[in-house]
């Protein structure tokens, strides 16, 4: 059985760990909170391959608007259960538990990349769980229209994704391996020259090192939710937005074209130079999270 129990390592500054929520099925979700203790609550849902502690990137921000920012792992990334057949549209069942268990009133979602992905299942599908979505560089479905869209790089992996996911899991094992050589290399040749940059500054390291170590503390998590991205339809209509939308999107991310697209129904895109981390910046998060705030 995979090791879900809560980890040993103390909590990075500014993050307050939760008792985890057991659901009536006996599934267990990891929690975690930053920012305001007093504040208004929203929800935050972490990129895939990291985990809830992700959330810590924005505990300054957060409690400078007043926002107490709950996060949580997927299924099958750090202390939260797998959930096997899971789909990105059970996000909004897993949603109304979490706002329920820490008794928030349709709070605003915010995600970055696979957890922007989820939150644009959420601001089409649940607007009784949720008010308002704010979705950072989010990561695309496999649909041929939208696959058109992005790079022949992105395309092709997104592709493999969907059509071979054993060849996906065999292509992205390094990556779910504790941090080799190759590892560094694939990741070096992933990002911008931008993300490097902002993954260098000790404020940003201080969090996503542990993030990314507690979300590979599971067997193949990484791989696991890409395939849920990717895998198979998301079964949403991304033409039809029931909340507000706010869509950050940096234009030298891969999935920017992506992010526009969905400004027809009715999101609100903002463009910041940069790539696919640009909003991991102080003054970013800041205006991030003012969106938050206001929602």
């Amino acid at each position: 059985m995979p090791d879900t129990s809560a980890s040993e390592e103390p909590a990075p500054e500014g993050l307050r760990q939760l008792d985890p929520l057991v659901l009536a099925n006996g599934r267990r979700i990891a929690l975690c909170e930053t920012g305001d203790p007093d504040g208004e609550i929203a929800v935050y849902l972490h990129g895939t391959g990291s985990s809830r502690l992700e959330v810590g990137l924005y505990g300054a921000a957060a409690a400078a608007h007043g926002v107490r920012l709950v996060a949580w792992d997927r299924p099958g990334s750090g202390g939260s259960d797998r959930q096997p057949g899971r789909t990105v549209l059970d996000v909004v069942a897993d949603t109304a538990a979490v706002v329920a268990h820490v008794g928030a009133d349709r709070p605003v979602a915010l995600g970055l990349s696979g957890g922007g992905s989820h939150v644009l299942a959420l601001a089409s599908a649940a607007p009784t769980v949720i008010r308002a979505g704010v979705a950072l560089n989010p990561g695309p479905p496999s649909d041929d229209a939208v696959l058109a869209l992005l790079p022949r790089q992105n395309r092709m992996v997104i592709g493999i994704a969907r059509d071979h996911p054993r060849v996906f899991r065999l292509l992205v094992k390094p990556l779910e391996a504790d941090g080799g050589r190759l590892a560094r290399a694939i990741q070096r040749r992933s990002f911008d020259p931008t993300d490097l940059e902002v993954l260098q500054r000790p404020e940003v390291v201080r969090y996503v090192v542990p993030a990314t170590i507690e979300g590979k503390r599971q067997p193949h998590a990484f791989a696991a939710d890409a395939l849920t991205l990717w895998g198979a339809p998301w079964n949403v209509d991304l033409s039809t937005l029931q909340v507000p939308l706010h869509v950050f999107a940096g234009v030298r991310d891969p999935f920017c074209a992506f992010a526009d697209s969905l400004g027809p129904a009715g999101a609100e895109i903002r463009h910041s130079p940069g790539g696919h981390l640009s909003f991991w910046v102080p003054d970013k998060l800041d205006e991030v999270m003012k969106v938050v705030a206001a929602g």
